[in-house]
């Protein structure tokens, strides 16, 4: 399957030299360049990649407490009981 590369002109350079020396087309060297060095290119990628989904420390007790803390209760108790009046119940017959 054709894949559109941007690749810089010192690299075709090079590609097209090796093709004339090994008497090969230049689609083939570029074929063989990819074999010979994808893992040598997945061991510099990969190793300094950073977890998809990195672990992340929970908060502390202490700063929870004083997130809530920082709220009066009375308050809002009243804003969480307006919030779930106001939630529709969802309908699943047609």
């Amino acid at each position: 399957m054709p894949v559109p590369l941007v690749i810089p002109a010192e690299l075709r350079a090079r590609v097209a030299r090796v093709a004339r020396k090994a008497k090969a087309k230049q689609s083939e060297v570029y074929r063989m360049a990819i074999r010979c060095g994808l893992a040598e290119a997945e061991k510099r990628l990969v190793a300094d990649a950073d977890p998809l989904l990195p672990n992340i420390a929970p908060m502390p007790p202490q700063v929870l407490a004083r997130w809530y803390r920082s709220k009066k209760s009375k308050e809002w108790d009243k804003v969480e009981l307006a919030a779930t009046r106001a939630q529709a119940i969802p309908q699943f017959e047609e």
